[in-house]
Formats: structure tokens, C-alpha cells, sequence
């Protein structure tokens, strides 16, 4: 029954989220600082479909997640990471002022997470995860010469913080299975389009990737960790 109603509070924010990307998406086309124009947001299953997948992620965060505050700081940061994913994917674009804002309120909301888990190590860790994978995907974007944007870097702070907050060595797991995920998706895009100049949004990937990494993180650890 839990995750029920975790699932509908998800999508309900889904709907939220759907319509802020809508609105991102047409201001920055608007300012014409897109590096394509995708019309994925203008399709009318467009707020249905992020709602589900919002309410998807929800259900399974409450099937993860113990303690009321600790579930809804990862509601509310999995419909932020969602949000930012579609933007990418029509714009391939990241705002950093929205990915700093929702990182900002997700340390607040973690904070009470903490207090009410009683466990200080946690906000110490999420505070190490952010400026983990913050470095490297620093570095990934200055080996790329400029292909990783800044606004994944800035995701990355976001991600990290949330990811560390539940253990560290996610933030390791989490980029393995971004890396896995996006890789499979360039070699199709390759194969299908045979343009070695197409770019790919590396945002969706790391979204993804911490998404699976919250919700199956035991799993994920006995496979790859043993």
C-alpha cells in the first residue's frame, strides 16, 4: 500500500514536471540555444508518459527506501533528474540554474532525511558523492574537448549527492551502468545513422543510470561487486 501511494505522489509531480520541461524546451528554443530542435515534448502522450515514468521511479524508490522523509527526498529528486532528462533530449541542453536549484533543495531535503535517520554520516557522504562524481565527469569533459557538456558536470553534483547519501561506491556504479547504457546507445545511433558527427545527450544516461542504481542497488552490487 506504501508504494501505491508513493507512485501516485509520483505521478502527480510527473505532471508538474512534464509541463515545466515543455516550458524549458520552448524558452530555450525560443533563445535559439538548443543544439537541436526536438519536438518529443510537443507530442500529446508527452505529459502522460513522464507522469508514468515518474510514478514508475516512485515505486520503486518506495520499495527501496525506508522513513518518510528519506523517500520523498528521492521522489522529489527523481522527478528533477526526469525533468532535466527530457529537456536534454529535445535540446541537448541542461539548464545549470534549475540543476543547482533542485541541488540545493535536495541537500535541504536530505538534511531532514538525516536528522530523522539519526545517522550524520550520510549528509557527509552525499557531500563526498557530490564532489566525486562532480571530478570526474570534470574530467571526462575536459578529455572529451568539450563533447560532455557543462551542464552534466553540474548534473553530476546533483546525482552524487544523492548517490552518496545512500552509499558511496554508487556514485562508481551508477557511472559504470551511465557509461554502459550510453555507450550501447552511441553504437546504435552509429550503426542506424552512420553520422560520426551526430551528437548524443549524455544527460538522459546518467539519469538513467542513477535512477537504476537507487532503485536496484543491491542487485547492481552483487553483480558487479560480488
Amino acid at each position: 500500500m506504501r508504494e501505491v501511494v508513493w507512485a501516485l505522489v509520483g505521478w502527480l509531480f510527473g505532471i508538474g514536471a512534464a509541463r515545466r520541461a515543455r516550458n524549458v524546451i520552448a524558452q530555450i528554443h525560443l533563445d535559439g540555444g538548443g543544439y537541436v530542435y526536438g519536438f518529443l515534448n510537443t507530442k500529446p502522450g508527452f505529459v502522460p508518459a513522464v507522469s508514468v515514468i515518474n510514478a514508475i521511479a516512485a515505486f520503486g524508490i518506495a520499495t527501496t527506501l525506508t522513513g518518510s522523509f528519506a523517500t520523498f527526498a528521492f521522489v522529489v529528486f527523481a522527478t528533477n533528474i526526469i525533468q532535466q532528462m527530457f529537456v536534454d533530449i529535445d535540446t541537448h541542453v541542461l539548464p545549470k540554474g534549475r540543476t543547482r536549484g533542485a541541488t540545493f533543495f535536495g541537500l535541504v531535503l536530505l538534511f531532514l532525511a538525516t536528522i530523522s535517520q539519526h545517522d550524520w554520516s550520510r549528509l557527509g557522504w552525499a557531500i563526498a558523492g557530490s564532489f566525486l562524481m562532480w571530478m570526474v565527469l570534470r574530467v571526462l569533459q575536459a578529455v572529451s574537448r568539450g563533447d560532455l557538456g557543462g551542464g552534466d558536470v553540474a548534473l553530476a553534483t546533483l546525482l552524487g549527492l544523492h548517490l552518496g547519501w545512500l552509499a558511496i561506491g554508487n556514485v562508481f556504479i551508477a557511472l559504470f551502468v551511465s557509461c554502459v547504457l550510453g555507450g550501447i546507445a552511441g553504437l546504435v545511433t552509429l550503426a542506424v545513422r552512420r553520422n560520426r558527427r551526430h551528437f548524443i545527450a549524455f544527460g538522459p544516461w546518467l539519469v538513467t543510470g542513477a535512477l537504476v542504481t537507487v532503485v536496484f542497488e543491491q542487485t547492481l552490487r552483487r553483480l558487479l561487486l560480488g
